[in-house]
């Protein structure tokens, strides 16, 4: 069968043929045989990640081996996917096979976000906040942002940030995607929060300012598209900039020397929109 008109070829599936008999063999008993497969360098909690042309269609893949430390991710992507199917790629079928955990899911076209001072991603990115910020967290979203940074809340209270909302808490341009049409998709929900409603506007404030926006513009623009970000008590903000902060500093010290580079251009964002938010 034919692939669908809109979706061009990939290259031929010599990649696939790499990948675990087990593993091939479950993805194809529910997708079909796979046609062409091309890999996805973005990511990181998933060891394997492959776009799939099947019969009729294109599907994305991700899987990792279940001894890996990253493979319960996975297990939460499958629980966190019916409450977040109306903003994000619909799950199709899931499963373990031959010491591999793995999920198959719709794929969508598109592009990574643009983050970067009045590209008008900012504003898409903004609607699915918006739907976001009125869901309630389902059980499997369990990692609540107070107790997230409590090694960090020396002199803060963390308490502010607590709420029953589902809150994505790895905003960065590569887990939005941005659609043909314009519109966004919010994409790997391997670690999902439960906080107040405005903490996922917090974490895409912090990435437009890591994309060169000063804190003053982006806050700006935030009080116009994401009112649940205009509508937090000052001090529950404060308290999320300081936190981010913290851990940021956490993260450039403790890291692999290959990102060293990107995790202390984050920490500089960082303690610029401290600054601007502390006027120190």
């Amino acid at each position: 069968m034919a692939l669908a008109p809109d979706l061009p070829g990939l290259a031929a599936p010599t990649g696939w043929s790499g990948v675990p008999q087990p593993l091939r063999a479950a993805v194809e008993a529910v997708a079909g045989p796979v046609l062409a497969a091309a890999e996805v360098p973005a990511g990181r909690t998933a060891r394997l990640r492959l776009v799939l042309d099947v019969p009729g269609r294109r599907v994305f893949l991700k899987a990792t081996p279940i001894s890996h430390r990253h493979a319960p991710t996975l297990d939460v992507e499958a629980n966190i996917a019916p409450a977040v199917r109306f903003f994000s790629p619909s799950l199709l079928h899931h499963g373990t096979a031959g010491g591999w955990r793995w999920l198959l899911f719709e794929h969508v076209p598109g592009r990574c976000a643009d983050l970067s001072e009045g590209s008008a991603d900012l504003d898409a990115a903004a609607r699915a906040l918006r739907h976001l910020a009125r869901l309630p967290a389902p059980g499997a979203a369990v990692l609540r942002a107070d107790e997230r940074w409590a090694h960090l809340g020396a002199g803060l209270d963390l308490g502010l940030l607590a709420g029953d909302r589902l809150v994505h808490t790895d905003l960065n341009p590569g887990n939005i995607l941005i659609r043909s049409d314009g519109g966004a998709v919010l994409l790997d929900w391997a670690r999902p929060g439960r906080g107040a409603g405005w903490l996922s506007s917090g974490f895409l404030l912090a990435q437009v300012v890591d994309a060169g926006t000063r804190p003053a513009d982006a806050e700006a623009w935030a009080s116009r598209a994401l009112p649940g970000w205009a509508a937090a008590p000052a001090a529950a903000a404060d308290t999320f900039v300081t936190a981010l902060t913290r851990r940021r500093a956490e993260q450039a010290a403790t890291c692999l020397p290959g990102r060293r580079a990107e995790r202390e251009g984050q920490l500089r964002s960082a303690m610029a929109w401290y600054r601007w938010r502390t006027r120190t």
